[in-house]
């Protein structure tokens, strides 16, 4: 994969849109990516990784944190790649999940990872998912791959050159994810340990199988052999239980056939005597039902004599009951019908009380129509005297108006000037102006007089409406009043005998209203009186309906008593004879009395069989219990002893393996797997890195891996260099700083190739090489990038990140990264 032209928009450090066009390198050969520390010259492999994978290439840049803090809120973050690889060009572009302002409206709207890849003539491929799986077959790596082969970072390799055995086993675990094998041992002692837990706890089962066999039913012999294997807790010595537990079984077998044997002879007399107790109890129940007879025949003659007593006093008080119902209904009928002169004079004292508030509100509209009369009597004076007044401006303003009329010569002659023409004749020379006299009238006197009298005109026209206005209502209220008189009058028809409403004047008809006042009043009284007399006694009869009633009530339900009691005597007369007949039936079939110890001699013959068949039974089930308890630890033994030979089997199988792949044989070399797997990576690590580390030393130097019969596990990674020009071999810290870093670098690139071979041949056409090279003297570092150029050849791509300033005048192919307050900006040199 060599990339062609790379596009940054508000991504990592660079907030605006950064264009880098790799193609202007030429496609192979080295070139510098420089710039102050911190300005975003990683970020760029980090926009590339981005691109392919959706992955950065540093532990703590996640891809949630890609999007720029410079960036403007509607920028939108995304990185875009053309590249070429096997001769075909592809376009991928990819935005990771973030956070911006609207297109539309306002707010901050967050939008999906989301990804591309145009790859013509063959059909694009959308989603950040699906891109990352067609780059990844497309190349043939993934993204961890990827930034190990693509991406050396010399401070991890100077790690990984200086680090004893054990660091160097963990960074050699990383790069060529040995962890499986690590794992792999791992799992063997897991195996190994849960193997041995496994024959452990079969073993404790075995032994509380052994512990739980019962030797209650043995002989001494037996008992103490099974003893001494209880107590010895010995898994190896329980196997001899087993035929100790089968003896066991063939002695309680014996005891619970022998017990069957006595519980059936037990079980046969018990039946017989079972069948005499019965008998004799049959015999003591019958004389005991006998004697309860005769206490429920003595029982039910005195329910048959208290319930004819209650018959009798229920006939008696329903007598009583029937004579009181006949005198109360003899004091109602006295009172006679009271309700239709009630509801009569009810009647009439709503009409007296209707003509009373009648003859009230006439008194009150009378009162009302003379006020009316007063006010319109006063508002007709009002206006007489204002229409005067008006009368007498409008004499004043004629007066005035004609004065003014005789005064206007003398006030046009107060305005002549000399030489000015006359504005009546147009003459210039005014030789006799008219004389204006002393109690002359001017056209302001005049305007406020036509203001005054205009204010009167209104007074006076309001004053008319006003009186008119009273007037009509005086009228109004004056016809109302006579009508509603008029009407009353007719009602009180032969109680009014005067003239008629409208005949009579206001003293008249208020003296006239009064007088029926007060006769409404008086036959009100008469008529409240009459009705409270008739509302006692019809009260008086509603009372005595309600005791009536009562009583009536009371006398049906005596009656119902009488009734049930009637049943209750027949029934209970009829109860006493059948006990009766019962008792004299019971007494002719009861035998004679037997002896009183005969019930009670066979029952506690009974009880001692019964007490001898509970022990058989005892015996019988504590042996049936044994063989149960027994037989199921014998089972259990049996079982355990097959399963705990196949987990001792497995034990020493996986011990064995354990031991094998974790290199702790007795008399072996001490390597785990794991660890030999990474001595053969690094064999070839350390045989591709001398290809340039021997050639860039001169010759003088060979990188060795230490190896010996007698080396461990924690040595078997130590690294050495070969001296050529003293011929011995010395560990490889006792290199100076840049003769370290030729060696690092090395051993980076052959850890590039060794990747790249085991990653199926996977070729790498762009490598990018991160810092290093300030601890390198001026000729090591001149052979430094002559060994990159000649790594570089004729179709390699190699991008040095660094901010040595020798390398800039070095490596005039740069990209150059500068960083600003408003973000970092790069751009493509060539000199």
């Amino acid at each position: 994969m060599k990339p062609l032209y790379l596009t940054l928009s508000a991504f990592g450090p660079y907030a605006g849109r950064t264009e880098l066009d790799f193609s202007r390198f030429g496609g192979s050969g080295l070139f510098l990516i420089g710039g102050d520390t911190g300005a975003g010259k990683t970020a760029l492999f980090d926009a590339i990784t981005f691109a392919l994978y959706g992955e950065t290439t540093g532990e703590n840049r996640k891809t949630t944190m890609l999007r720029s803090d410079f960036a403007a809120p509607e920028a939108e973050t995304f990185v875009e790649l053309t590249f070429t690889h096997r001769g075909r060009k592809y376009l991928v572009r990819r935005w990771p999940e973030q956070q911006r302002a609207a297109k539309r409206g306002s707010g901050i709207v967050k939008s999906p990872p989301r990804a591309e890849l145009i790859r013509e003539p063959e059909e694009p491929v959308s989603g950040a998912v699906a891109v990352t799986a067609a780059v990844v077959k497309l190349l043939g790596i993934d993204a961890k791959q990827f930034a190990q082969v693509s991406m050396l970072a010399q401070n991890d390799f100077t790690r990984l050159l200086n680090a004893p055995s054990a660091d160097r086993a963990a960074i050699l675990r990383q790069i060529f994810d040995t962890a499986d094998h690590q794992r792999l041992g791992q799992a063997a002692v897991q195996h190994a340990r849960e193997a041995d837990e496994a024959c452990r706890r079969l073993d404790d089962v075995l032994l509380m199988h052994v512990g739980s066999l019962l030797t209650a039913g043995a002989d001494e012999e037996t008992t103490a052999r099974i003893q001494e294997v209880q107590d010895s807790r010995d898994p190896f010595t329980a196997a001899s239980a087993v035929e100790l537990a089968k003896r066991l079984l063939e002695f309680d077998e014996a005891i619970e056939n022998r017990q069957n044997q006595v519980m059936a002879d037990l079980d046969e007399k018990i039946a017989r005597g079972d069948a005499g107790v019965k008998m004799a109890e049959e015999r003591a129940a019958r004389r005991r039902q006998l004697a309860g007879l005769v206490d429920e025949e003595a029982r039910t003659a005195e329910v048959q004599r208290q319930t004819e007593a209650q018959q009798a006093e229920l006939q008696t008080r329903s007598e009583t009951l029937k004579q009181t119902i006949a005198e109360t209904e003899a004091a109602r009928a006295a009172l006679g019908q009271t309700d239709t002169e009630q509801v009569r004079l009810e009647h009439h004292m709503e009409l007296a009380e209707n003509l009373t508030a009648s003859c009230e509100n006439l008194l009150k509209n009378l009162t009302a129509a003379d006020q009316a009369a007063e006010t319109a009597a006063a508002r007709q004076q009002e206006y007489v005297k204002s229409q005067a007044a008006l009368d007498e401006a409008e004499a004043r303003y004629t007066a005035l108006q004609r004065q003014l009329n005789a005064n206007r010569a003398g006030l046009l002659a107060q305005q002549l000037q000399p030489g000015q023409p006359c504005p009546v004749c147009g003459s210039t020379e005014h030789p006799c102006p008219a004389q204006l006299p002393g109690d002359h009238v001017t056209e302001q006197e005049l305007e406020e007089r036509e203001k005054e009298l205009t204010a009167q005109r209104r007074d006076t026209a309001a004053c008319s409406r006003t009186a008119g206005d009273a007037a009509a209502r005086a009228a109004e209220l004056r016809a109302t009043l006579t009508r509603d008189a008029a009407s009353f009058f007719a009602r009180r028809a032969g109680r009014y005998t005067g003239k008629p409403a409208e005949e009579l004047s206001p003293e008249e008809l208020r003296a006239a209203l009064e007088e029926q006042k007060a006769s409404l009043a008086e036959g009100l009284k008469g008529l409240r009186a009459r009705h409270e007399e008739y509302k006692r006694q019809s009260d008086k009869a509603k009372a005595l309906a309600n005791q009536l009633d009562n009583l009536n009530n009371q006398l049906k339900g005596l009656e119902k008593q009488a009734f049930v009691a009637a049943r209750k005597a027949a029934n209970a007369k009829a109860g006493h004879a059948a006990a009766a007949a019962r008792v004299q039936q019971m007494q002719e079939t009861v035998p004679t009395r037997e002896e009183g110890d005969t019930l009670t001699k066979l029952q506690q013959a009974l009880a001692h069989l019964r007490a001898d068949r509970a022990a058989a039974t005892t015996a019988r089930d504590a042996a049936v219990h044994r063989l149960h308890t027994n037989r199921a630890a014998l089972d259990g033994m049996e079982k355990t002893l097959r399963a705990l030979s196949a987990a001792r089997e497995k034990r020493a199988m996986w011990d064995n393996l354990s031991k094998t792949i974790n290199g702790n044989l007795a008399g072996k070399v001490k390597l785990p797997f794991e660890q030999y797997v990474q001595a053969f990576y690094f064999d070839g690590v350390v045989e591709a890195a001398n290809l340039r580390f021997t050639r860039m030393t001169d010759g003088q130097y060979r990188l060795l891996r230490r190896k010996s019969e007698a080396l461990a596990g924690k040595t078997a990674l130590d690294l050495d260099v070969f001296d050529a020009y003293t011929g011995k071999t010395r560990p490889v810290g006792s290199l100076s700083g840049g003769e370290s870093f030729m060696a690092a670098l090395c051993l980076a690139l052959g850890i590039s190739d060794t990747i790249q071979q085991n990653a199926g041949g996977v070729t790498i056409e762009t490598l990018f090489i991160d810092e290093g090279f300030g601890s390198l003297d001026a000729d090591s570092l001149e052979k430094a990038v002559d060994t990159l150029a000649g790594l570089a050849g004729g179709d390699k791509l190699i991008g040095v990140i660094s901010h040595v300033e020798a390398l800039q005048s070095r490596l005039t192919r740069q990209i150059r990264v500068a960083k600003t307050r408003a973000g970092s900006k790069a751009e493509i040199v060539l000199e």
